[in-house]
């Protein structure tokens, strides 16, 4: 039964190996489980899918919810649910297979100590990302953890032809215009923003996650380090943005803008919504 056709929390199917030939092959670790590769019985078409341990989760509807949130989003640049099971012991995330890996391990292969990807790279990057983002606020649903970890590459081309695609919505939610500021205190240290860590904060929180991202595209490192996470807390909370010319050097100047932009400081003087980012100069500067 695929997801679409289900009207209720309880009304899934239980026995995933009735639907899918899993793969013993681990294509990926996540907090609560892992992700494999799994063939259709009958249309012979791979997925990915994300088993999570029942077992190792305070809360059960963070992952109901995750899939509710997926069941809705229809984006080129947003993982696309195909099915979901749920039985005892587990559940069993069912979407499409992305075989050009993690962005983050992208990032790895090609760090030097002169930068990372190439600037015009980045910017088919972003701007996708942006357009994910652009969409799911629109939808009223905030992400709050992006990061290179949790955005795949479609094929194994990983050229300016390659979709990016967000995945991982275990941390989103539905938070409207009008509503109050969020008090979670969750995501990926490296990617909070100040408002985040002092624990109120709105929508907003996923532009500063794709500045941080933007920054390690160009340079290969994060802009606010440590050695723990009160250590990174704390250089996000410092807010001096480094921009070393060995590296940045070879750079734009609307590059430096635009990420100084979206990891400003001041709130006030900072890129706060998708479209804004969108339409800075160094995105559109053909």
């Amino acid at each position: 039964m695929l997801c679409g056709e289900r009207s209720t929390e309880k009304d899934y199917d239980v026995n995933i190996l009735s639907n899918y030939k899993i793969s013993s092959n681990v294509l990926g670790m996540g907090r609560y489980g892992y992700v494999r590769e799994g063939t259709h019985l009958i249309s012979g078409i791979k997925y990915a899918i994300k088993t999570i341990d029942k077992s190792k989760l305070s809360r059960l509807d963070h992952i109901r919810r995750e899939v509710q949130h997926l069941m809705i989003i229809d984006h080129p640049n947003v993982v696309k649910l195909v099915d979901y099971f749920e039985d005892k012991d587990f559940v069993h995330i069912v979407t499409e297979l992305c075989a050009g890996g993690e962005l983050f391990d992208i990032i790895v292969d090609n760090t030097t100590n002169i930068g990372c990807l190439p600037e015009q790279l980045c910017i088919t990057i972003i701007k996708s990302l942006l357009d994910s983002v652009h969409y799911l606020h629109s939808i009223n649903i905030v992400h709050r953890d992006i990061k290179p970890e949790n955005i795949l590459i479609s094929s194994s081309g990983k050229g300016e032809g390659a979709t990016i695609k967000l995945i991982d919505f275990g941390f989103s939610r539905k938070h409207r215009l009008g509503d109050g500021n969020m008090k979670n205190q969750l995501g990926t240290p490296y990617y909070m923003s100040p408002e985040v860590i002092n624990g109120s904060y709105d929508r907003s929180c996923d532009l500063w996650a794709v500045g941080v991202v933007c920054y390690t595209l160009l340079t290969g490192y994060p802009p606010f380090n440590g050695n723990n996470n009160n250590e990174i807390h704390a250089s996000t909370l410092h807010g001096h943005v480094v921009f070393e010319r060995q590296v940045w050097g070879n750079l734009s100047k609307l590059s430096r803008d635009f990420v100084r932009r979206l990891l400003h400081r001041d709130r006030t003087e900072r890129i706060t919504s998708a479209n804004e980012a969108l339409n800075h100069q160094w995105l559109n500067n053909e």
